[in-house]
C-alpha cells in the first residue's frame, strides 16, 4: 500500500486521520453534475496515479469537487498512514452512511432485488463490502456477516462474490442453520466452487451426521482437491492471491483459502477428523 510521503518533499502534506471523520460530516453539501463528473474522472485517474503525490492531488481535488464521493473516499483511505481497527471501522461506517444518504429511500425501495444492475448504487456496495472486510479484521465476526447479509437482500444475484465469505463467517461462529440456507440459495455452486463444496464438509461434520461428511468429502475432493493442503495447514496462505482462477485449479484453492480456513480453524475436532480421511474416489 502507498503511503503519504513527508511534505518537506515538496508533495502534497501527509493526509491525517484523525481529521477524515470530521471531513466526512461536511461531505453532502449540494454538487452540480459538472462537478460530480470532474470528481469521478479525477479518482479514475488517481487509480493509475504512477506517484503518490498525483495520487493524493487528485484525490483531494476530487473530494474538493464532490465531498461526497464515495470512491474517492475508500482510495484516500487506502493512502492514509495506518489506522486503528476502530479508526477504520468508524471511518467506514461514515462512508457508507453518507452513500446511502446521498443515495436516498426511494433507490433502496425501486432496485432493491438487483442493487448492482444501478451504476449510481456500486460505490455504495463496495462500500459496505469494504466495512465488512475492516469487521472481519477485527474479528468482530457477526458485525461482517450482518454487512453481508444487508447486501445480499440488496442483490440476491451477489455480483460481488460475497456469498463466499458469508458462508465462512456462519461456519466460523456455529451458525448452521444459517449455513444451510445459505446453501440451499444457491444449489448449484458445489461443482464450481471451493467454498461452498468443503463448507459442506464442515457443515454435516458439525450437524452429527460423518457418514454424509464422508460424501461431501469425496465431492469436495474432486471439485478442488488442493484446498485440503489449506485447511490442515500443510500449505501457506499466499501473500499476494492470483487475480483469477479456474474452477477445481490451485489458484482458485488459493483464492478461497483465507475464509475456509477461517471456518475450519474454529473447529479444531473437523480439522482433525479432515487429517485421518482419505475417502475413495
Amino acid at each position: 500500500m502507498i503511503r503519504p510521503h513527508d511534505s518537506a518533499s515538496g508533495g502534497q502534506p501527509p493526509f491525517d486521520p484523525k481529521s477524515l471523520l470530521l471531513q466526512m460530516e461536511r461531505s453532502l453539501r449540494p454538487v452540480r453534475p459538472d462537478e460530480i463528473g470532474e470528481a469521478q474522472e479525477c479518482y479514475y485517474d488517481a487509480m493509475e496515479a504512477r506517484t503518490e503525490e498525483d495520487a493524493l492531488r487528485l484525490l483531494s481535488r476530487a473530494l474538493e469537487l464532490d465531498p461526497g464521493n464515495t470512491d474517492a473516499w475508500l482510495l484516500m483511505m487506502s493512502h492514509t498512514p495506518p489506522l486503528s481497527a476502530d479508526e477504520e471501522i468508524g471511518a467506514l461506517r461514515k462512508i457508507v452512511a453518507g452513500a446511502e444518504e446521498r443515495l436516498g429511500k426511494k433507490v433502496f425501495k425501486d432496485c432493491a432485488g438487483h442493487f448492482w444492475g444501478y451504476h449510481e448504487t456500486r460505490p455504495y456496495m463496495r462500500a459496505r463490502a469494504a466495512l465488512a472486510d475492516a469487521l472481519h479484521r477485527a474479528g468482530r465476526i457477526e458485525s461482517a456477516a450482518a454487512e453481508v447479509e444487508g447486501m445480499l437482500e440488496l442483490n440476491p444475484g451477489d455480483n460481488q462474490g460475497l456469498r463466499y465469505r458469508l458462508l465462512a463467517f456462519y461456519l466460523a461462529v456455529g451458525r448452521l442453520d444459517d449455513t444451510r440456507g445459505l446453501i440451499a440459495r444457491y444449489p448449484d455452486e458445489f461443482a464450481y466452487n471451493t467454498v461452498f463444496a468443503w463448507s459442506k464438509v464442515l457443515e454435516r461434520f458439525l450437524s452429527g451426521m460423518p457418514d454424509e461428511a464422508v460424501t461431501a468429502l469425496a465431492v469436495a475432493l474432486k471439485q478442488n482437491a488442493f484446498t485440503k493442503a489449506y485447511l490442515l495447514g500443510h500449505r501457506k496462505l499466499p501473500k499476494n492471491p492470483p487475480d483469477s482462477y479456474a474452477p477445481g485449479s490451485k489458484e482458485e484453492a488459493a483464492c478461497f483459502a483465507g475464509d475456509l480456513q477461517l471456518a475450519w480453524n474454529a473447529h479444531p475436532t473437523a480439522k482433525k477428523w479432515l487429517a485421518t480421511m482419505n475417502p475413495k474416489k
